[in-house]
Order: structure tokens, then C-alpha cells, then sequence
């Protein structure tokens, strides 16, 4: 209690500000934009790391959804996993393009996806740990991105599922997103927005860390290429059969020099290539493969040279023959690709790290990450004070003069630019641990940047013009624009988010390690017990009907417990609440009320 009663001495005894020399100011810019730096490398470490570490698993986790509780934890838990909602969306996106994954039961991944990129904000609060007011305001300002995603999802969620079973194809978002695709598939094909900018900056050192492959979780997450046995007329005897081979008579002179034909069939047909005479006479032509485009896509972008080798098809077939595949690729050698270079293939492709492996590789680079993440942040926080902090009341009147519409845009456009919502919340919440922004305005720049984040996929899915692939990429903004219009224009509605928020800041501030055991509960316990239970449910309808109950009676005597008989009072009295509010309260007051009389 001592250190907030200073914390508040010290904004009430602060002397008057001097000027700061030029040379300390110039040093101080440099400092400050160099620690950014330092955060952001630690930012795009983190998810490189994690995804070597869960990406193999977050992609085999979509395959078995078959409930929307289950999707919505598999979307948390991914996402979580590897640290970015533009992964796990992009996937969801992938499989739905891909006739894999109904778009009813992807609508549910998408508000998890939603929920889980909150957490990064979570882990940058903890680095303000030292000092309780701005460990307080930090962990507030990072838990109201959390409280909205997860407030919007109790609202949207349960309609969705109750309207789906009535209807028995959908919910309001799911007819809602196939209208406006409908309206939109008229238009013509869009380009890729652009380049993160920020991605262009970091990217170079990353890589000389670690590098992976995204394109092979891509490529878990659409499961294995189908494999089809031939028969008789699907192919040419003459240009395929398994007993027909090359051999060499001597050490080659030149490409064609010292080969023959052995086996069955007539003479080889001087194709130019010997390297594709070998793949034809290697191959055999007892099975086929067919690959849908997104898979494919995956496939050459996963090795572009092994894809290049690929034995098409239609060139063991006669002119004339049926396409055995209909609109997808048709290969004869692709699952031997897929298991080479997708199930036994590596994830991570370059940086010092490489050769340790996918698991001790990603853990190695998490644990790199959060050093420059503490690092980044401990020099970001010290020069903002020392440059901004004297200067932070007028700031803060500014801010609170500014329109909450206006804070949503200003958020919108910085995540468009970053491509990246963690990147721009991540980068407010020490902002608001130091008090330059104040959580009412923390919550409008966080919705703006929710929206903003939907953009990529968006965009993307416009360029590929597949009529499920953009309805689901335009589930995800309505969810975000629903919820601002659930939650935000009422004040009375924006308070439950900010309530909530204020009072997990509360709990921060009296016991610390109260981010951590959040972070542990609600994105990693909860959703995998959810999931248990679904998994269960799916198995026997009920054993898992008995685990939901006992669980949903678990939390309501929990419930019960911490609001009727008051034993939220035993971690926190009722008077060292409104002591400890009493003082946030008054120093909030004094801020404001000192800015604007400077202003």
C-alpha cells in the first residue's frame, strides 16, 4: 500500500519541469525508436518461435473439429499456440476455401482466433511489474482487448448455435456474410494490399535467428493429398508401367549417352530431359494423388524445387483420356512429396537455429524473444518517462479531448500500416501503463485495431474469389463491427469492458503474479478442459453431456462462492478496494486536472 500512496506523493510533489538539452532529446528519439526496434524483433521472434514449437500441433487441431465449442477453443488454443491470429485465420481461411471445413463450423474458430491474439498484450503488461500503478494501468489496458473479444463472443456465439440447430445450416453471421458475398462476388479480383512495413524492417534480423515455414503448417492443417488407385484405361501401358526402368551401360559422356531402355514398353521419347525420363520410368502407375489448388499452392511454395519434379498426370495419359481428378491437380508422386517435405518435413528453414530442430529450435528463439522483449520494453518505458512522462498531462488532455470515433480509426489505420493487431496494441500497453493513455481511450484504439487486423485476410480472400473462403473472411469483421456496436456506443455497455478490465488491474496490483495465472487460465486450462469435454461429447454424447454439467456446475458454485457469499472479500477486502480506487482515482484527477490547466 506504501508504494501507491508514493506513486500518488509523487505526482502531487513533482517539480516544475526543466528543459531538456538538445543533444539529450535527439539521444532520447534515437534510444526510444532503437528499443521499438528491439521489441518489435522480440514480437516477431516470439511468433516465429512459437509456431516451430505449435504450429505442427495447431494445424492438426483443426482436422478433428466437429462441435462449435470445440472450434472456438481449437481457435484459442491456436492461435495462442502460435502467436498470431493472421496464422490461425489464414488457415481457417485455407480449409474452408478448400471445401475442408464447413463454414458453419468455422465461424466459431474465428471468434477464438479473436480471443487468443489478445495474450500477447497480456505477456508485455508483466514487463511493468515493478511498479504497481503501472503494472495496474498496463494489465487494464491489455485485458480490455480480452474483455470485449470474450464479452462479444458470449453474446454472438450462443445466437449463432441456438438459430444454426433451427435452421440447420446456419446462424445470423453465417446468412449475414453470405449475403454480402453474394453482393461482392460480381466485383473483380483485388491485389495484395502491401507489405508490412514493419514486417520489411525486422524480417532481415529475424531470419538470422530463426526462419520458418509457414506453408507447411498450411499444408498440415489441409490434410494429405487423396490418394486414388488406378484402373484399367486411366493410363497409358505404353508411357507408364512399374516394371519399366533406366539403367546406365557406362559413365555418361553427355545427357543422353550411355542409356537404354529396359523392361517393357517401346523406345524412349527423346524429350529433352533425362532427368523427366527417370521420374516417368520411375514412377508407377498403380496410384494417384489428387491436390486441391490450396494444397497445391502450399505444396510448391513448401519446396518449389521438389514441386517442379512433381509426374503430372496427363503425361501417362493419352490426349484423349478424362481428367481423373476433375478441377484438382492430378500427380502420381505427390503423397511421397507430402510426406517427405509436410509430415517429416522440418518447419523452420533458416537462421542460426536450424539444425536444432522444430521443438528445441522454437523454444530456444522464444526464449531469445522474451529477453528482447523485456529489453525493448524496459529501455521503451525509461525514455518515454524521461521524455514524456513531465510532458504526459497535457498529453492525457489531448487524448481525452480527442473522439472516441476518431481513437477507433487512429487505431484502424495504424494496424492497416503494421498489419499486425498485436503489434499495435502491444505497443499502446505500456503507453498506458505509464498513464499517457487512459483506459477509456485505450478500448476505442484496441476496436480499431480488431477491425484493422480482418483487413489481410479480407483482401486476401478477395484475390482468390472463392465464395466460402471471403464468407468467412467477412465473418471475422462483422464479428468485430457487431461487438462495437454491442458494446461501445452505450456508456452504460462500454463500462462492462472497462469494469471488468479496472478490476483484473486491481487484482495485478495487490498480487502480481495475477497476469501470469490469468494468462495460464484463460488461454491454455480452460480452453483445453472445453475441449476435453467436447472431444468426450463427440465420443459418447453421454459421458460428455456429464462433464459439461459437472463442469458448468464447478463454475457456477465457484460463482456462487465469489459473489453471493462474498468471497471475492477474502482476497481483497472491501476496504483496501476503495482505498487502493480512492488513489488511482485522486492521482488520475490530479493528472488531468494539472493538464488542463496547462494546456
Amino acid at each position: 500500500m506504501a508504494d501507491t500512496q508514493d506513486d500518488a506523493k509523487k505526482l502531487q510533489e513533482e517539480p516544475e519541469e526543466e528543459a531538456m538539452s538538445p543533444p539529450k532529446v535527439v539521444g532520447g528519439v534515437i534510444g526510444v525508436f532503437a528499443s521499438l526496434y528491439v521489441f518489435l524483433i522480440g514480437l516477431g521472434l516470439m511468433g516465429d518461435g512459437f509456431k516451430c514449437v505449435g504450429g505442427r500441433g495447431a494445424a492438426n487441431m483443426f482436422a478433428g473439429v466437429s462441435n462449435p465449442i470445440a472450434g472456438l477453443m481449437v481457435g484459442i488454443l491456436a492461435t495462442v499456440m502460435v502467436q498470431s491470429s493472421s496464422t490461425s485465420t489464414s488457415i481457417t481461411v485455407g480449409l474452408v476455401s478448400a471445401d475442408v471445413l464447413p463454414v458453419k463450423m468455422a465461424i466459431p474458430m474465428i471468434y477464438g482466433a479473436n480471443i487468443g491474439t489478445s495474450v500477447t498484450n497480456s505477456i508485455v503488461s508483466m514487463g511493468q511489474s515493478g511498479n504497481r500503478l503501472d503494472l495496474e494501468r498496463a494489465f487494464s489496458g491489455a485485458t480490455v482487448h480480452d474483455m470485449f473479444n470474450m464479452l462479444t463472443v458470449l453474446t454472438l456465439l450462443p445466437i449463432e448455435i441456438i438459430v444454426a440447430a433451427i435452421s440447420g445450416e446456419g446462424g445470423p453471421m453465417f446468412f449475414l456474410s453470405k449475403g454480402i458475398t453474394e453482393g461482392l462476388m460480381g466485383g473483380e479480383k483485388s491485389g495484395k494490399l502491401f507489405t508490412s512495413p514493419t514486417k520489411t524492417m525486422v524480417a532481415p534480423v529475424a531470419k538470422l535467428v530463426i526462419s520458418n515455414n509457414k506453408y507447411v503448417i498450411n499444408a498440415l492443417s489441409l490434410g494429405e493429398p487423396e490418394k486414388r488407385v488406378a484402373v484399367a484405361g486411366d493410363f497409358n501401358a505404353t508411357k507408364c508401367s512399374a516394371g519399366r526402368r533406366l539403367e546406365a551401360e557406362s559413365e555418361p559422356a553427355s545427357q543422353w549417352e550411355g542409356w537404354r531402355w529396359v523392361g517393357e514398353g517401346a523406345e524412349a521419347e527423346d524429350d529433352g530431359s533425362r532427368a523427366l525420363l527417370n521420374r516417368r520410368l520411375a514412377a508407377d502407375c498403380a496410384e494417384y494423388f489428387c491436390v486441391n489448388s490450396d494444397l497445391d499452392k502450399n505444396l510448391k511454395k513448401t519446396s518449389s524445387k521438389a514441386y517442379e519434379k512433381l509426374a503430372s498426370c496427363k503425361d501417362y495419359q493419352d490426349s484423349s483420356s478424362n481428367k481423373l481428378c476433375g478441377g484438382d491437380k492430378c500427380y502420381l508422386d505427390a503423397g511421397s512429396m507430402y510426406q517427405k517435405y509436410i509430415t517429416d518435413g522440418h518447419i523452420i528453414k533458416g537462421g542460426f537455429l536450424q539444425d536444432a530442430g522444430d521443438d528445441a529450435g522454437g523454444i530456444i528463439a522464444v526464449v531469445i524473444s522474451l529477453i528482447l522483449l523485456c529489453a525493448g520494453l524496459f529501455g521503451l518505458v525509461k525514455l518515454l518517462q524521461m521524455l514524456l512522462l513531465k510532458k504526459a498531462k497535457k498529453v492525457i488532455a489531448k487524448a481525452v479531448q480527442l473522439n472516441a470515433y476518431l481513437s477507433i480509426l487512429v487505431g484502424l489505420g495504424i494496424t492497416i500500416v503494421v498489419q499486425s493487431s498485436s503489434v499495435t496494441t502491444s505497443a499502446l500497453t505500456p503507453l498506458c501503463g505509464l498513464g499517457v493513455i487512459p483506459l477509456d481511450k485505450m478500448l476505442p484504439l484496441t476496436l480499431g485495431a480488431n477491425i484493422g487486423t480482418t483487413c489481410t485476410a479480407l483482401i486476401a480472400a478477395l484475390a482468390s474469389m472463392k465464395f466460402a473462403g471471403l464468407q468467412i473472411a467477412l465473418c471475422h469483421l462483422c464479428f468485430n463491427l457487431i461487438g462495437i456496436l454491442i458494446w461501445y456506443p452505450v456508456p452504460m455497455m462500454r463500462e462492462v469492458p472497462l469494469g471488468a478490465a479496472r478490476l483484473l488491474g486491481l487484482y495485478a496490483s495487490f498480487y502480481r503474479f495475477v497476469p501470469a495465472l490469468y494468462i495460464l487460465v484463460m488461454f491454455v486450462i480452460l480452453p483445453a478442459i472445453l475441449l476435453g469435454i467436447a472431444e468426450v461429447y463427440d465420443a459418447s454424447a453421454a459421458g460428455g453431456a456429464i462433464l459439461g454439467l459437472l463442469f458448468v456446475a464447478a463454475v457456477g458454485a465457484g460463482l456462487f462462492w465469489w459473489i453471493k457469499m462474498e468471497g471475492c472479500y477474502k482476497v481483497l477486502t472491501k476496504e483496501q478496494r476503495e482505498e487502493r480506487l480512492a488513489e488511482v482515482k485522486k492521482a488520475e484527477e490530479e493528472m488531468l486536472g494539472e493538464a488542463s490547466a496547462t494546456v
